[in-house]
C-alpha cells in the first residue's frame, strides 16, 4: 500500500492562532467555507483524523518532534523515516508550528488522494504555511 505524509511549516505561535486557521466556518444554514489552511494550501478537502498540529517552539519540543517522526509517526516507521530528507530536521527550525497530513492509498479506499498530486514548490509570498516535505512510501500490508 502507497502511503504519502504531508510536512507543513508555519508562523503561527499560539493554538488559538492554530485552531481558527486549520478549522472551516460553518453558518447558521449549515454552509461551510473552506479553513484558511485549505484556501493557502488549495487542498479542497482533507480528512481531518489523519491531521496533526504540532507547536515546537523550543528546542527540546523540537527535538522530540524529529524523534517522533523518526521513530514513532508511522506504523511502519522504517519505511517512513528512510524517506525523510537530512536536511528537513534543519528546515523544521524556522517555524514555531507543523501541521502534519496523512494519506494513504489502499484496497479499501482512499485517504486524502489529493495529497499524492500536490508538488513542493515554493510558497506564495506572504503564505502562512509552507509543504516542507511531501513522503511517500510503501509498505506489504494489505
Amino acid at each position: 500500500m502507497r502511503h504519502v505524509v504531508t510536512i507543513w511549516g508555519t508562523n503561527l505561535q499560539t493554538e488559538i492562532e492554530l485552531q481558527e486557521f486549520i478549522e472551516p466556518i460553518f453558518d447558521e444554514n449549515g454552509d461551510v467555507t473552506p479553513s484558511s489552511f485549505h484556501t493557502a494550501t488549495g487542498l479542497d478537502w482533507i480528512d481531518e483524523d489523519f491531521f496533526e498540529v504540532h507547536l515546537l517552539e523550543e528546542a527540546e519540543v523540537r527535538s522530540e518532534f524529529w524523534t517522533y517522526l523518526k521513530e514513532e509517526y508511522a506504523p511502519e516507521g522504517e519505511a517512513f523515516s528512510m524517506e525523510l530528507s537530512d536536511d528537513l530536521k534543519e528546515r523544521l527550525e524556522a517555524y514555531p508550528a507543523v501541521i502534519l497530513l496523512y494519506g494513504n492509498e489502499s484496497p479499501y479506499g482512499n485517504i486524502n488522494k489529493q495529497l499524492f498530486q500536490l508538488t513542493e514548490k515554493g510558497s506564495e509570498q506572504g503564505s502562512p504555511v509552507v509543504l516542507l516535505a511531501k513522503v511517500i512510501y510503501e509498505t506489504d500490508e494489505r
